[in-house]
């Protein structure tokens, strides 16, 4: 039994950790929350955690007394105040003497190559007691199911908006890109917790690898036809083969510069986060996805544990497409 605390565990990633680490009662996880009870109900096995980031020493305290073991935090979006949250945890996880191993918020890629990741990752380097790694799982598959799968993530759908039948593909739509479910991504993250070999700094995980011109093209096709018509092949009769997206590309240029293609299904998301700050982040992703950042190299976790198999970008689609545009 490992005693795991979530910081972010109320929400998104964070909350789909939860369900699995949960999962079976072989562990006690522990919700890291500003909240002094989880919206939601529970199993047993899980705890909630008042805490205030702002005091290193409350940290300490915290962790120590509840004999947490493993931190993982999901904190998020990636302003200078969550930075600087998650920079107090790693501080206060790593003077708890209890606290062995930490997992800092990353899920995705390698966007801070510069010098704000190095200054995250030295905090790490200062305390050579505490194991650490540094997970990257590409972009969440959820969203290109939204709204017909249930996920925790907020939607924040990125460049194929199916349901407005809209696309702002980043550069070309041949640039590779991996995505990963996020109950994939927590499967992996849960045989990380039980293992009890040392972690590597950096972890790869990918579900998927295609293009985004690829995602469009199961996209349009899923949109136009059946379920039961796409599995068994038969495109023939009074069924629409596809229904076509509306699709611009942003250059590399543009991106660089800032300017983006605003898709409707980002409208919505600006009464939670700024216009401008939204809009940076995802032309900034698109810029990623164009130069490689995206197009994972190196070994995988994947191939450690086989068992786990992943959700691919073809078939996540068409489960939740099928026949929507109908």
């Amino acid at each position: 039994m490992v005693r795991v605390a979530i910081a972010g565990g109320t929400g998104g990633f964070g909350r789909t950790l939860l369900d699995e680490l949960a999962r079976g009662d072989e562990h006690n996880v522990f919700v890291l929350s500003r909240k002094s009870a989880l919206p939601f109900d529970a199993p047993a096995n899980v705890y909630c955690l008042s805490i205030s980031y702002d005091s290193v020493d409350d940290l300490i305290s915290l962790l120590r007394n509840n004999e947490i073991h493993t931190v993982i935090s999901t904190l998020n979006p990636p302003t200078t105040e969550v930075q600087a949250a998650q920079d107090n945890l790693i501080r206060a996880a790593a003077q708890a003497h209890t606290v062995k191993r930490f997992m800092p918020s990353e899920w995705a890629i390698d966007f801070f190559a510069d010098d704000e990741y190095a200054f995250r990752l030295s905090i790490l380097e200062q305390h050579p007691n505490l194991e650490y790694t540094m997970v990257y799982n590409g972009y969440f598959l959820d969203y290109y199911g939204m709204p017909h799968y249930q996920s925790y993530m907020f939607p924040e759908i990125p460049y194929l908006d199916i349901a407005a039948c809209k696309a702002a593909i980043p550069g070309s739509g041949n640039d590779k890109v991996v995505f990963t479910l996020t109950k994939d991504v927590a499967k992996f993250v849960r045989k990380m917790v039980e293992s009890d070999e040392r972690w590597p700094v950096r972890t790869l995980i990918a579900g998927d690898t295609v293009t985004l011109n690829e995602v469009l093209e199961v996209a349009e096709q899923a949109r136009g036809e059946s379920r039961s018509t796409l599995e068994s092949g038969d495109c023939s009769g009074s069924l629409r083969l596809g229904t076509k997206l509306d699709v611009v590309h942003d250059s590399l240029e543009d991106l660089r510069a800032g300017r983006i293609s605003e898709m409707p299904s980002y409208l919505p998301l600006y009464e939670t986060y700024p216009k401008e700050f939204l809009l940076e982040m995802m032309a900034g992703i698109g810029v990623a996805m164009i130069t490689g950042l995206f197009d994972f190299k190196g070994d995988l976790l994947n191939e450690k544990y086989p068992d786990i198999k992943t959700t691919k970008v073809r078939d996540f689609i068409e489960t939740h497409w099928a026949g929507k545009g109908l």
